[in-house]
């Protein structure tokens, strides 16, 4: 069976597109960053399935431990839900 080609994300176009943190919301363009999932040193891209867009204090707290992601998958209507927790409470968004 051929192994589909991940696609790299344009960061600057990511950024743009979702124009947001998805944890708090934030809307300054220049404090947004892409945070991979799995990390690249565990061989983790810079595509979709595996980007967040997230201010960088998000950013910081995703390092720290304070915010915990699980995953982000594909949802029956096509968009993408991120699962993930923030001071021990569930999220699905």
């Amino acid at each position: 069976m051929a192994q589909r080609k991940k696609h790299l994300v344009n960061k600057v176009a990511k950024k743009r597109f979702d124009g947001k943190c998805k944890f708090c919301s934030c809307d300054v363009y220049e404090l947004l960053d892409l945070h991979r999932i799995k990390e690249g040193c565990d061989g983790g891209a810079y595509t979709e399935p595996n980007t967040v867009t997230c201010c960088a204090n998000c950013h910081r707290l995703i390092h720290a431990g304070y915010i915990k992601i699980d995953r982000k998958y594909p949802s029956m209507s096509g968009r993408w839900v991120l699962h993930y927790w923030v001071d021990g409470v569930e999220h699905y968004d």
